[in-house]
């Protein structure tokens, strides 16, 4: 979270139409915050293509693959973490066929309680490279886990992996701080 991942999703996508470049851009179903686009701070939101959880990223391309118009050389994915196993092993597919496709995948690592997201396990299992986009903690660290929050600012510990939601509802901390959060709201043990 706010390390700028459908910023760079988006200008890598300007960067495709200058160059004449075919792309196409896919999210997940379940990102429910901006329906139909994908959504930067900084940079004008696009029409993607929405992916459903029973969808094969394959089927969702191939009008693209097939159309004479304009060749279809990489396909770029928002919100990845939330993408199934089976989607992620289809896109490898498609990467290792004769169809000259490349994927760049955007998403983030774990979910609140630090765990890996499906799509983000597969995803490590078997890309071919994996390049980190680094965010800062408030101490000044590098970021790595994404705290689910409550209104009052307290770190929550429990509930469903995937609760779609932006600053409102999430931070961004480094280990230690995360740590030092959560340790704090544990209830002290009486040492007997």
């Amino acid at each position: 979270m706010n390390s700028g991942k459908s910023m760079y999703l988006l200008a890598k996508s300007h960067n495709f139409e200058e160059r004449g470049i075919g792309y196409v851009l896919l999210k997940p179903e379940i990102d429910t915050r901006d329906e139909g686009v994908i959504h930067s701070r900084s940079l004008p939101e696009k029409k993607c293509i929405i992916l459903g959880k029973d969808e094969m990223p394959s089927e969702k391309v191939m009008p693209y693959l097939v159309s004479s118009a304009r060749r279809l050389d990489w396909i770029l994915i928002d919100e990845a973490q939330f993408l199934t196993e089976a989607q992620v092993n289809n896109l490898a597919e498609l990467v290792d066929s004769d169809l000259g496709v490349s994927v760049i995948c955007y998403g983030l690592r774990t979910d609140f309680m630090t765990r890996l997201f499906e799509g983000s396990k597969r995803l490590f299992e078997i890309s071919d490279t994996i390049e980190e986009i680094k965010s800062t903690c408030n101490c000044g660290r590098k970021t790595i886990f994404n705290a689910r929050i409550n209104s009052d600012g307290d770190i929550e510990l429990g509930g469903n992996q995937i609760d779609v939601g932006g600053e409102d509802k999430y931070l961004s901390m480094c280990r230690k701080c995360y740590f030092d959060k959560v340790f704090s709201r544990m209830p002290e043990i009486d040492e007997q």
